[in-house]
């Protein structure tokens, strides 16, 4: 161990080349998610949870790719879902409604 890194345990390298190709995808899927996120139309509250989901995903792809990539995989989703659910005139109309409660107000 070097002295300039005081006990801190560095980021491991991809061995293979394939591994390679698989974080570079990861960082471009990663790259696109942020970009979808800061053009969302919602409260900066939910922008900013969304961000620190997205930056969790990036951490965990330094210590487990696969596990970055389900997460990255499931935000994803969640956000097609929510942008579909978007369309609903109701959700828009009266975003405060509760599940369950079909009438409009």
């Amino acid at each position: 161990m070097s002295c300039h890194n005081h006990g801190v345990e560095q980021a491991q390298h991809p061995d293979s080349p394939d591994e390679v190709g698989l974080y570079a995808e990861l960082a471009t899927r990663l790259k696109e998610a942020h970009a979808r996120v800061r053009k969302l139309d919602i409260p900066d509250g939910a922008k900013v949870a969304l961000v620190r989901r997205l930056l969790v995903v990036t951490d965990a792809a330094k210590h487990d790719l696969a596990d970055a990539a389900r997460r990255l995989t499931k935000l994803m989703e969640e956000l097609d879902e929510d942008a579909a659910g978007a369309a609903d005139t109701a959700e828009i109309c009266n975003p405060l409604r509760h599940k369950g409660d079909s009438s409009v107000r």
